[in-house]
């Protein structure tokens, strides 16, 4: 583990949305746009998952 004691699924699950959030904030390509939602969408899923909680 890193110096945080954050799992490493949580640090992927966090750089996915981190990744996707910048690529909303700056794409104007609607190619581009639908991947970095779908990246967004994996985020959550990811984090979903490992957690147990719903996807809101």
């Amino acid at each position: 583990m890193n110096k945080n004691t954050d799992p490493r699924w949580l640090e992927w699950a966090k750089e996915l949305q981190f990744i996707a959030q910048a690529g909303l904030t700056y794409s104007r390509d609607p190619f581009d746009i639908e991947r970095f939602e779908r990246i967004r969408e994996i985020s959550a899923e990811i984090m979903s998952h490992q957690s147990d909680l719903p996807i809101e």
